[in-house]
């Protein structure tokens, strides 16, 4: 397998993950700290799925996938 299809299928392998993640309802039980943390891990998991996709974009224009 070409070495670019191996890194867009481990890209989107976690994109999805992290989506899956990201959906993930957090219990806070109304508690402030906790609610504070769920809304970080909301804005990092953003953050890093943003660098994902850009990464992907750039091993698709650079490397290919070989077909």
């Amino acid at each position: 397998m070409n070495a670019g299809k191996i890194i867009i299928n481990e890209i989107d392998s976690r994109l999805e993950r992290l989506g899956s993640h990201y959906r993930d309802k957090k219990n806070t039980d109304g508690n402030p700290f906790g609610e504070m943390l769920a809304a970080e891990s909301k804005l990092l998991n953003t953050a890093l799925a943003g660098e994902l996709r850009s990464l992907k974009e750039f091993v698709l224009e650079n490397i290919g996938t070989g077909n």
